[in-house]
């Protein structure tokens, strides 16, 4: 075996991280530092929208198995070692409603790291905003730690969930998840003036009727007109082409910008 040879008033972790190697010092980090940090798991979950005539819905699921069992939960899982935390969001929609759904689809919303927060040990959730098309609806079925899948309606003007009309509160759902959908409204909102990525709820090509509905689902307590729309959210959005609607004046429509 090698000897070292660590200059003198210099301790063996100083030598590794600044006078050895990088190969050297990640082989001895493996051996030697590593081992005395815990590891923690990591997950994403989805706040995952859509737009279904005219309501804003979430894909929720129950759980069917401990802890929290038979609570409503955001759909999620643990992230893979080979794969970053928005991937593992895109993996889990097409695992549960068979969707492939485009990177910009995708955004992440906070990370949650508060000691206790899952029973089961040390996890960290990464929350991601998780825009679905109608379909979903249709699509979406429970996986295996699911013991129904469930779409909550969602008011913005109260920030509130409800099911089959009835609201929802915290101790309804399972872990945080119920703070984290309150994170969710509060950044659709906050930042609607200058980054309306929920335009892409909308099905493409979309008329300014059909966003401007969305605008006042989304942001009640400041209603627009569909005339106003292209003058709030213009440079946001491209003309793409025409739709023919019966008895009507033929409509311009548009799609978000990438």
């Amino acid at each position: 075996m090698e000897t070292l040879s660590i200059p003198a008033g210099m301790t063996e972790k100083e030598y590794f991280e600044t006078v050895a190697s990088e190969a050297d010092f990640l082989k001895w980090y493996k051996e030697q530092d590593l081992p005395t940090y815990e590891t923690p798991s990591v997950t994403a979950d989805m706040v995952a929208y859509c737009f279904v005539e005219g309501k804003l819905k979430l894909l929720a699921i129950r759980r069917k198995a401990h802890p929290y069992q038979h609570r409503l939960a955001l759909v999620g899982g643990f992230v893979n070692k080979d794969e970053d935390a928005t991937h593992a969001c895109i993996r889990e929609v097409k695992e549960e409603v068979g969707l492939d759904l485009p990177v910009n689809k995708v955004e992440q919303l906070m990370t949650v790291s508060t000691p206790g927060r899952d029973p089961r040990g040390w996890v960290i959730t990464i929350a991601h905003l998780v825009y679905l098309p109608a379909e979903a609806v249709d699509l979406a079925h429970a996986g295996d730690d699911a013991k129904e899948v469930v779409f909550l309606d969602v008011d913005f003007k109260k920030s509130q969930c409800l099911l089959d009309g009835e609201p929802l509160a915290a101790s309804d759902f399972a872990f945080d998840h119920y703070q984290i959908i309150q994170e969710s409204i509060k950044r659709i909102q906050g930042r609607l003036d200058w980054n309306p990525t929920f335009l892409y709820l909308l099905e493409e090509p979309f008329t300014v009727y059909e966003a401007t509905e969305l605008v006042n689902l989304i942001n009640p307590g400041r209603p627009i007109v569909s005339n106003n729309f292209l003058v709030k959210f213009g440079e946001f959005v491209e003309e793409v082409g025409v739709k023919r609607v019966p008895k009507k004046k033929p409509r311009k429509t548009y799609r978000l910008k990438q």
